[in-house]
Order: C-alpha cells, then sequence, then structure tokens
C-alpha cells in the first residue's frame, strides 16, 4: 500500500509482536541443552589451564566435558546439533511502500548480477522484517572426539598440540536460524480482529481485511516463500470474504476457515504457529 501506516493502530500489532517475540523466546531456551552448555564452558576452562601450565587441571576439565557430552550421546543418539547459546531479536527496518521495495530487489538483482556482494549485503538488510532465533550449536558428531582426543595429546605433554585443538572445536559451534515474518503476523492479527468484527462492525472488518492483504503482499515482497503458491490462495480467500461482508452474509465460519489455514501457513514458513493473540 501507498500509505505507510495501517487502519489498525499501531500498538495493538506491536503487542502481538512483543508476544510473539516472548513465545520465540521461551521456546528457544526450553531447546538448550544444559550439558552442552556445561561442556563448552569446560572446553574454556581446559584451555585457561593450558595457558596456565596447569595441565591436571586441563585434564579435569576435559573429563567433566567428556562427561556432560556422554550423557547427551546417550540421551540424543541421532541427535546432530546440540543448542547451546540463543538470542532472539525483532529485525524490521523495511519501508513499507511496496514501489521502495521493488526498486531495492531490482537494485539487489543487479549488485548480484555484477557480484558487487558488499552492496547486495546491504541492500538485503533493507528487505527484513522479522523476529529471528538465533541459536548456537555444538557439533555432537565431532565434539566428544575432540575432548577426548585433547585429553590424550595433554598426557602426552603435547600442550600446544591440546590446545590449538581445542580453539579449532569451539570454532565448529554452528549457527542457525528461525525467521517469523512480522507482516505474516500482522496479517493473522489483523485476520483475527476482522472474526471479532464481523457481525458487528462490516466496514471496520473491510478495512481489516483490506490491510491482511497487504500485509500477506508484503511479506512475500520480501521474500518470505516468495514462490509458495499458498499466497494466491490466501489472498483469493480474504478476496472472497470481503465479497460476503459487502453482501451481508454471514462470515464467522468462512473467517474461521482462513484463520486455521493461516496459522498452517504461518507454522511451514516459520517453523512454529503464531501466539493466539488476546
Amino acid at each position: 500500500m501507498n500509505s505507510q501506516t495501517l487502519n489498525q493502530p499501531d500498538t495493538r500489532l506491536q503487542q502481538e509482536i512483543d508476544k510473539e517475540t516472548q513465545k520465540a523466546t521461551d521456546e528457544a531456551e526450553k531447546c538448550l541443552a544444559r550439558e552442552a552448555v556445561s561442556a563448552i564452558k569446560e572446553t574454556r576452562n581446559a584451555i585457561n589451564a593450558i595457558e596456565e601450565e596447569n595441565t591436571k587441571a586441563a585434564i579435569a576439565a576435559l573429563e567433566r566435558a567428556t562427561g556432560k557430552l556422554d550423557i547427551l550421546v546417550a540421551r540424543y543418539p541421532q541427535l546432530g546439533l546440540v543448542p547451546v547459546m540463543t538470542q532472539v531479536s525483532i529485525i524490521d527496518v523495511t519501508p513499507l511502500d511496496l514501489h521502495v521495495i521493488e526498486r531495492i530487489r531490482t537494485q539487489l538483482k543487479n549488485a548480484f548480477n555484477n557480484e558487487d556482494f558488499p552492496t547486495a549485503r546491504q541492500l538485503l538488510n533493507n528487505l527484513m522484517s522479522e523476529i529471528r532465533t538465533t541459536i548456537v550449536n555444538l557439533p555432537l558428531e565431532t565434539y566428544p572426539d575432540a575432548m577426548r582426543e585433547a585429553a590424550r595429546l595433554l598426557s602426552k605433554g603435547k600442550t600446544d598440540e591440546a590446545r590449538t585443538l581445542l580453539q579449532v572445536a569451539l570454532s565448529t559451534l554452528v549457527l542457525t536460524e528461525q525467521s517469523r515474518p512480522i507482516p505474516l503476523l500482522n496479517a493473522y492479527t489483523l485476520l483475527v480482529d476482522a472474526v471479532d468484527l464481523a457481525e458487528s462492525d462490516p466496514e471496520q472488518t473491510l478495512r481489516f481485511l483490506k490491510d491482511a492483504r497487504t500485509q500477506l503482499k508484503l511479506a512475500q515482497e520480501l521474500g518470505y516463500a516468495r514462490s509458495n503458491p499458498e499466497y494466491a490462495e490466501l489472498e483469493q480467500a480474504i478476496q472472497d470474504i470481503e465479497r460476503q461482508v459487502r453482501a451481508n452474509e454471514r462470515t464467522a465460519d468462512p473467517l474461521s476457515r482462513l484463520l486455521e489455514k493461516f496459522s498452517s501457513f504461518f507454522k511451514r514458513i516459520s517453523g512454529t504457529a503464531p501466539a493466539q493473540p488476546a
């Protein structure tokens, strides 16, 4: 839309963004493996002990780390990555004007084609509107072996090699990210409010539905699963309900089905269902 503001008060949407951010934080913290966190801490303790020429303390730290890792391997024999640290942040710097977004997309494509990657990265940063969960993971397949090998090297007096191995092990921690598109969350919130007003205030319901379509389009233009055919299906479903509202038809059932479909779509795009608005 050309307007930079929605018909719905910004505070309403912000409340749901804050709720979803807290939900993401709670989910991320529940995934943390305390044993893996301890193993990382003991790895750093071992490195510090080596630098202080305290081989005995270093070996003891590695034994504690190995014990924690053995617990994880026994508990999750098929798990490759174990979360040890998380960070949840809101990144919402994209313009609301779809024409501006299209210009940025064109500039981004040109930068990639010219292999001007620094410029491309800067442009890409302007196409983000998401709640991002960043997770640091311990590679369970290789990390325990590194701890054992470092302990073996220490027992043979090869402290420099052991320290290098431990430093390399820490560098193998893997970053993963999960993004919850804010425009999709906004669209869901607007649809929920449309349900609440569908029978009592058709004009406001139509405004909510129009803004929901705009947010849906914004998410697609920002590249959040842009080619997914469900965008067109959801757009059509909203337009059908708009026609029903104008015709004074009952829309409770179609809106409820749309909310279910939208929630499932959000879950497939972001890996989680949206928090239920209050």
